[in-house]
């Protein structure tokens, strides 16, 4: 053999064809199972991997205060949740039990009691409307146990900073004072 197309079957000149194939003689791959166990699989695997995605995102690394130590039990509810992501001029605070008060303290920052949300302010109309012994209880007479800020202009802090933000809650007991005081921090992130 020297390497050249043998010419036998061709005719002088004429391309080379490619051999015929019947149609009857194709046949479709056999029919799978739509549930077979490499499927299974890997729709399992998909699913944990996701389910483990969301756990992880909204957990976000935060334990909720009120669960250990911390809390004490006292938090009836965060404004925002802690490992919350929220704009710069979000409310941040907690509403504790009744019965109970308390001061907050943004990025170190402490929040005079007079910036606090529900505050009312000694000289509005509203101060005026209070009877003596609630003008006596300080601005907030109504609502103590709703420990929370929100910025704005005029205030402590007038917007928040991007990123992380530590928030410091002291409480106590109405009876008791804010000389036995207990707190704890928790941390919400602006964007």
């Amino acid at each position: 053999m020297t390497g050249r197309l043998d010419t036998d079957d061709l005719s002088a000149g004429a391309p080379a064809t490619r051999p015929r194939i019947d149609p009857e003689t194709i046949r479709d791959p056999p029919p799978e199972s739509l549930f077979t166990a490499r499927r299974v699989l890997l729709t399992t695997v998909i699913l944990a991997a996701l389910a483990l995605l969301v756990w992880a995102w909204s957990s976000n690394g935060q334990q909720d205060p009120s669960l250990g130590a911390s809390g004490s039990g006292v938090v009836v509810r965060y404004d925002p949740a802690p490992g919350s992501r929220v704009l710069r001029q979000a409310q941040v605070g907690v509403d504790l039990k009744e019965g109970y008060d308390g001061r907050l303290v943004v990025n170190g920052v402490p929040i005079p009691e007079e910036q606090m949300v529900g505050a009312i302010v000694p000289g509005t109309p509203a101060y005026e409307q209070l009877t003596p012994a609630e003008q006596a209880a300080g601005p907030r007479p109504n609502n103590r146990n709703v420990v929370k800020f929100q910025p704005g202009p005029g205030k402590a802090i007038t917007r928040f900073t991007t990123g992380e933000v530590q928030v410091t809650i002291r409480y106590w007991r109405e009876d008791q004072g804010p000389r036995t005081a207990r707190s704890f921090t928790y941390t919400i992130f602006v964007t």
